[in-house]
């Protein structure tokens, strides 16, 4: 594309920023799609994992960071887990666990699929029993996982392996998805989205319908999501 065809494109779209003039202004405060009376923290917490048990989740509720590694562990272990997709443990939000998978003898595999080995590292990754990762955060009113791709924090843990564990803390637990894009707009939208190649919304296994409309879990992703909730 020269020069002059890209600038007469740019000129297009700049003209066509607002096609309608006569719009109204956007509102300055929008009402809420899904409906959250009590948003204290221990009312968060409960909605969200009634939303996750009704998604077919399974919501683990812990107090420590000792308890939410106790609860990681037997989950591992009644997955059999030998080999583990996983953040860098630097985005998972308890200390001392990534020493705990390691003395169980279980296998890391920290996917980059950047680098000139990323058909290696995907050939590696399709063993994983767990795909074990963080949270960016946790809308309570749908019981989804919110989160953003970056360095040491890659998609590939929450969608390859049969089972994805996700740890969050309780203070990560906003309302509604409305809620934490209005965090992120406040902070810098625009920002954020330039500093992430992706936004994912997870709300309960991967699960489809097309097959004489017939609800099967795991198809296009893990058929199993446990989360532990951090008090």
């Amino acid at each position: 594309m020269t020069d002059s065809s890209r600038d007469r494109i740019l000129d297009k779209l700049r003209a066509a920023r607002r096609p309608f003039p006569d719009a109204p202004p956007r509102p300055a405060r929008y009402l809420p799609v899904t409906i959250q009376p009590d948003e204290s923290p221990t009312a968060l917490t409960e909605r969200f994992m009634a939303e996750l048990v009704t998604l077919k989740a399974e919501p683990f509720l812990v107090d420590g960071d000792a308890a939410a590694c106790e609860c990681v562990m037997t989950l591992l272990a009644s997955h059999d887990t030998r080999s583990l997709l996983a953040w860098d443990f630097a985005h998972i939000p308890v200390s001392g666990l990534e020493n705990m998978v390691r003395a169980a003898g279980i296998e890391i595999l920290q996917a980059d699929t950047h680098d000139e080995f990323h058909a290696e590292t995907l050939r590696a990754a399709e063993g994983a029993q767990v795909g074990l990762t963080g949270a960016d955060a946790a809308a309570a009113t749908t019981g989804t996982l919110i989160f953003t791709t970056g360095a040491g924090k890659g998609r590939i843990p929450t969608v390859l392996a049969p089972v994805h564990i996700a740890v969050v803390r309780h203070e990560q637990i906003v309302p509604r998805i409305e809620s934490w894009v209005a965090g992120m707009r406040a902070r810098g939208l625009a920002e954020t989205v330039r500093q992430h190649a992706n936004f994912c919304f997870v709300s309960g296994p991967s699960r489809t319908g097309d097959i004489e409309m017939e609800l099967i879990l795991g198809v296009h992703g893990p058929g199993r999501v446990q989360v532990v909730i951090v008090r």
